[in-house]
């Protein structure tokens, strides 16, 4: 959910092989025993139910980039094979003695902590080193906030060319929303969002009463085993920060929704270090092909 597979496309795409296959596949998502089928292909009569040749994936991958993903999900006789067409960069089908010579570039992701797998032998030592010689780390979303509105615009695009909607402009509210949030389901779930988004559309903007049914609309404030004058610190903040979305950073509306004198308020805010003027910089529409210049 990270966005490891779009990593991996960026890497095929501003290499050489672009104009050759990208393909991927979740290790994951394939039995053990349609596995080995799925990327090495086999021949007709390979098996009763092979009533036709099949390519297989590191074929089809030749000269471009195959993407592996939760390769942390094979099983020690996948992991064997695998590690063979690493070191000869050879295939051979299911029920052929033909071999194949592939050239890919491979790249393998995974959630799992393979070097922990290693230790624990459930992860081939030999295949761990093939695999781990340029490793890429990639933070989960909440730790990549310049990431959100770059991804905002990319799939406001897609899915608005997907379902035949031009989404011009989107309420700086919205993108608040998405900055704010701290999206636990990484990419995968942002996506899901701005799919619904651009599916409930009806005009060219993204407004924030389209937000109502999402995850964006308010994120709580989530109880954390701390102690109790820093779980107060915590819902102050929050509080004030959701006031200050609310009001657009206006301090006198704040202060009054809030009770407190606009004196007081400002000693309130300063002393969590709050600067309101940060919440008035959004502009109340963006173009969508401007969100990532929203900063």
């Amino acid at each position: 959910g990270t966005g490891k597979e779009l990593v991996a496309r960026a890497i095929h795409f501003h290499s050489q092989r672009n104009k050759r296959p990208f393909v991927a596949i979740n290790c994951a998502a394939i039995p053990d025993t349609l596995l080995e089928d799925e990327l090495f292909g086999h021949v007709k009569g390979a098996y009763t139910s092979a009533v036709t040749s099949k390519e297989g994936l590191f074929r089809m991958a030749h000269r471009g980039t195959l993407f592996l993903d939760e390769v942390g999900e094979m099983n020690e006789a996948m992991q064997a094979k695998l590690l063979r067409v690493i070191e000869t960069g050879e295939v051979k089908p299911l029920g052929s003695d033909k071999v194949h010579t592939v050239d890919i570039r491979l790249i393998v992701a995974t959630k799992r902590d393979l070097k922990e797998m290693v230790k624990d032998g459930r992860f081939r030592e030999d295949l761990y080193y093939r695999i781990h010689v340029v490793p890429i780390v990639i933070p989960p979303l909440r730790e990549r906030p310049d990431d959100i509105l770059l991804l905002m615009q990319h799939f406001f695009r897609k899915y608005g060319a997907k379902m035949g909607r031009e989404i011009k402009k989107i309420d700086g509210a919205v993108i608040d929303g998405f900055m704010q949030y701290n999206w636990p389901g990484n990419v995968r779930e942002l996506e899901n969002v701005v799919e619904y988004l651009v599916a409930i559309s009806s005009t060219d903007t993204i407004t924030e009463d389209m937000c109502a049914s999402t995850v964006i609309a308010d994120s709580g404030w989530e109880f954390k085993d701390v102690p109790l004058r820093e779980a107060k610190d915590q819902f102050v903040v929050k509080y004030l920060d959701n006031l200050f979305r609310k009001t657009r950073g206006n301090i006198s509306q704040a202060a009054k929704h809030a009770g407190y004198y606009r004196a007081d308020f400002y000693k309130l805010f300063q002393k969590y270090g709050m600067d309101p003027k940060t919440y008035r910089r959004r502009k109340k529409l963006v173009r969508t092909d401007k969100i990532a210049e929203a900063k």
